[in-house]
């Protein structure tokens, strides 16, 4: 499938997945190796998602997926994986790459030990810092 559509589609969900999560700060799809154009991980990290079990963040996602994704497109959704804000893949994400933007793709990196043979960035928000 075509990254632009995968983008633009996944991209519909983030209002549900808001309005159910709050703010999202990072979704991506990542495949299981360089040429796979047909199952994805879907990985989403969201600061509501430190308070939650891992079971009710996952069903938070499906639940949004199932109500805003194209039906055609739920086979290509092999896993759903939520993150907390505070765990090393998130992080390391976050350090290692601060200027991710909606489309952009990663090719064989690894992040705090987890390879990663090809991702594309749905969404990545940074915390909003405070005003003094």
């Amino acid at each position: 499938m075509d990254q632009e559509v995968l983008v633009k589609e996944f991209r519909k969900i983030l209002p549900e997945l808001e309005r159910r999560t709050g703010p999202v700060s990072l979704v991506l799809l990542v495949a299981p190796d360089e040429d796979t154009v047909s199952s994805w991980n879907v990985i989403v990290g969201a600061p509501s998602f430190d308070e939650k079990s891992i079971g009710d963040a996952v069903e938070e996602v499906a639940d949004s997926l199932r109500s805003r994704l194209k039906k055609s497109l739920w086979p290509i959704v092999a896993r759903v994986t939520t993150l907390r804000t505070n765990d090393p893949f998130f992080l390391g994400l976050r350090r290692d790459f601060p200027s991710l933007t909606p489309g952009a793709t990663l090719h064989g990196v690894r992040v705090s030990g987890i390879d990663i043979p090809r991702a594309i960035v749905i969404e990545s928000k940074k915390k909003r810092r405070r005003a003094a």
